[in-house]
């Protein structure tokens, strides 16, 4: 069984991976860090062989972690999985030994891609065998796609649209600094349902925080807060 340490500073975020993780063969979730000093305390006090870890985190980014990491030669591989998608990021993550760096957002069987490949290389390499040059090919090529940027949106979502979408939100005055899909649907002259893609997506950059909740006869009606210090992160898209 692989042992996976998830750093997430979002709660929310940090369980959608645990529970995509509990549907992958081979993989276990020990335990959760939000921040880098947690993550370390935690790598000393468990056995962990791989960590699933944001860069976007307080106090320290993952990247300043996974030096951390690599100056006190603690036996760990590590995934990016963060919304950080500029060329020099990436470039530094996989200069360090990244194994693989997903963009949130992602979809699961980019996940399941990226450990499935991980197990296999993993047994491979310590399985003691003597690997020629064809295997070690196979293995390797893999990585080619690794630390290429992302193009444009997810499909389904448009730039434009997207860019009312965030200038809704940041304006928003509503009594409360928690809104609807449905009340930014009515600004912005859009369905609920096509608001909610929208949504989903900036929640995965952090820009939206939600807070799940449940309206007349049971209907899930979340509310969303925007949270400007994450803005930056969407604006490559628009």
């Amino acid at each position: 069984m692989i042992r996976v340490l998830l750093v997430e500073d979002d709660p929310m975020v940090a369980e959608l991976n645990r529970m995509y993780l509990s549907r992958v063969p081979g993989f276990e979730a020990v335990a959760s860090a939000g921040n880098a000093a947690e993550a370390l305390d935690l790598l000393r006090r468990h056995t962990v062989d791989l960590l699933l870890m944001d860069i976007f985190m307080p106090g320290q980014s993952g990247i300043e972690l996974m030096r951390e990491i690599r100056r006190q030669a603690l036996d760990v591989d590590v995934i990016f999985v963060t919304a950080a998608r500029d060329a020099a990021t990436i470039d530094r993550a996989l200069k360090l030994g990244a194994v693989d760096y997903l963009i949130k957002p992602f979809e699961f069987e980019r996940l399941k891609q990226a450990l499935d490949r991980y197990g296999e290389t993993r047994r491979l390499i310590r399985g003691g065998q003597v690997l020629d040059q064809t295997e070690l090919d196979k293995r390797l090529a893999g990585r080619a796609t690794e630390g290429r940027k992302a193009e444009g949106l997810p499909k389904g979502l448009d730039r434009n649209t997207l860019e009312k979408v965030v200038k809704a939100v940041a304006a928003w005055q509503g009594p409360s600094p928690w809104f609807t899909a449905e009340e930014i649907g009515h600004q912005v002259g859009i369905s609920r349902v096509s608001v909610r893609k929208y949504f989903e997506f900036l929640s995965a950059l952090k820009v939206l925080r939600m807070e799940p909740g449940y309206g007349t006869g049971g209907r899930p009606v979340h509310r969303f807060q925007f949270q400007k210090g994450y803005l930056r992160e969407v604006q490559t898209f628009l």
